[in-house]
């Protein structure tokens, strides 16, 4: 017999889609179709590093709406292999509730809001990637999406906004293989309209039926931004397995110009809270956008490890959205 949570969700699931019958019913709009292509450079001295050119991502997107209420979108990357990274539905409700389903971010962490075009830095902070479903250290690589219904809203004038969501907890695409169904939710906080505040949780086991383990994550983050200047920090931990980690960044980044804003941050990461390794990193960079649509960074980081060899690494990349 099915877990009684599961049934639950597929219940759920069921009467949603039934609710949208009518949005569906209305006049199709033909999608609009949009794209990426990311080129990179990278170079370090870390000893069998290989460096040069590479096609980091290509992106191929289609979003478009059913109806008022009603809007979707699919995704695809190609990397090595093609992979579709977004596919779900939007139900707008009202403001203060609303409701998505299918393959998305999950949200239990402020950075995840944003995307290679958007990112202050070329790479994720360290504990972003470990603890995200970047290159987690459960083994979940997934661009940080995963599949599942999420419910959302803005209340009190946007002060507070939330995100609270079940999922299967495997990544793109893969069904469950356990019974268990994990949690993600986000909550802001915005006193004022250039700084928010927020917490995030993820409750969750990944693993085979009968061989389980823990993956939980909590983050606490700040952001601050205006018409140049943007500052953004969070602390993020984790349990995978039993293995306590932990990790922060603090980002700083100011448009100088129109199209040129200097970058500086800095982040640290321990895998295991019991160990002695931590690795910290120190970036500075340039963000420039020569012209719409075109997106040109570079960034020098210097990575401090107390138990390996520092490393010195230099990357640029090119982002065209079409």
């Amino acid at each position: 017999m099915r877990n009684l949570g599961e049934i639950r969700i597929a219940l759920v699931g069921v009467l949603t889609m039934v609710a949208l019958l009518p949005a569906v019913a209305q006049e199709f709009k033909a999608p609009k179709i949009s794209g990426m292509v990311n080129v990179r450079y990278a170079w370090s001295d870390k000893e069998d590093d290989t460096h040069g050119f590479d096609i980091r991502r290509i992106r191929l997107a289609a979003d478009g709406s059913l109806s008022d209420k009603l809007d979707y979108k699919f995704q695809a990357e190609y990397e090595t292999t093609v992979k579709v990274i977004d596919a779900f539905l939007r139900w707008k409700i009202t403001p203060a509730f609303n409701i998505q389903i299918g393959e998305y971010k999950v949200q239990y962490s402020q950075e995840t809001l944003y995307g290679p075009a958007t990112w202050l830095t070329i790479e994720n902070p360290a504990a972003v990637a470990r603890l995200n479903g970047y290159n987690d250290l459960s083994g979940l690589k997934a661009n940080g999406r995963d599949v599942g219904v999420t419910f959302y809203g803005d209340l009190f004038d946007k002060v507070v906004s939330y995100r609270v969501g079940v999922f299967n907890g495997n990544g793109i695409n893969i069904k469950d293989d356990n019974d268990k169904k994990d949690f993600a939710g986000l909550i802001w906080l915005r006193p004022l309209k250039e700084l928010a505040f927020s917490v995030g949780h993820y409750q969750g086991a990944y693993g085979a039926k009968g061989d389980e383990h823990v993956r939980i994550r909590t983050s606490a983050g700040v952001e601050y931004k205006d018409d140049r200047l943007t500052l953004r920090g969070e602390y993020l931990n984790g349990n995978t397995a039993g293995q306590k980690s932990d990790g922060a960044y603090a980002t700083a980044a100011y448009w100088v110009s129109k199209n040129v804003q200097p970058v500086v941050s800095v982040d640290y990461f321990k895998t295991d809270r019991d160990q002695d390794e931590q690795q910290w990193n120190y970036q500075v960079g340039v963000n420039v956008i020569p012209i719409k649509k075109l997106r040109i960074q570079a960034a020098y980081t210097y990575t401090n490890n107390k138990v390996a060899k520092d490393v010195n690494q230099f990357e640029t990349q090119f982002i065209l959205q079409f």
